[in-house]
């Protein structure tokens, strides 16, 4: 996973938007966060897969750093290929009138991923966080880069 994360060529980042626009540049297709409070019952991030764009859900009512983290984690699953291509345009007109709109986008556009694609969501995730914590910069999670050197100034 780390070959992924060196493969991005990311420069010094100290931002999660900042990491997308990287992201999005490598994979050739526009990336935007959107916070928002998500329902009960949903997960705290996902990513809808549009025709002209990739959304990264967010969880809004959380720390900066939980939210960074989700964004890691859902970036991770694009890398790694685990969406199925977007939509057709087409998909998009059927009219089903007794459900809700934004409930059958949230249905239509997330996949379920196994337990293995997870893993490596995670790994990938947290490798990409390990990149933005560890980033020199003035951004909230660069200000924990100091809390997790050890005594004789090295990154554990």
């Amino acid at each position: 996973m780390r070959a992924v994360a060196r493969d991005l060529r990311l420069p010094p980042l100290s931002t999660v938007e900042e990491l997308c626009d990287a992201v999005s540049a490598h994979l050739d297709r526009p990336i935007r966060i959107a916070p928002r409070r998500m329902r009960v019952g949903e997960p705290s991030g996902f990513v809808e897969r549009l025709p002209a764009e990739d959304v990264v859900h967010v969880e809004q009512e959380t720390s900066g750093l939980h939210r960074a983290h989700i964004v890691c984690h859902e970036l991770a699953h694009l890398l790694c290929g685990h969406l199925s291509a977007p939509p057709d345009r087409d998909a998009e007109r059927v009219e089903l009138p007794t459900i809700d709109p934004d409930m059958v986008r949230l249905v239509l556009g997330r996949s379920h991923y196994d337990d293995a694609a997870e893993e490596e969501a995670e790994v990938l995730g947290a490798e990409l966080m390990r990149v933005l914590v560890l980033a020199p910069g003035a951004g909230t999670t660069s200000q924990l880069a100091p809390a997790l050197e050890h005594r004789k100034g090295q990154h554990v």
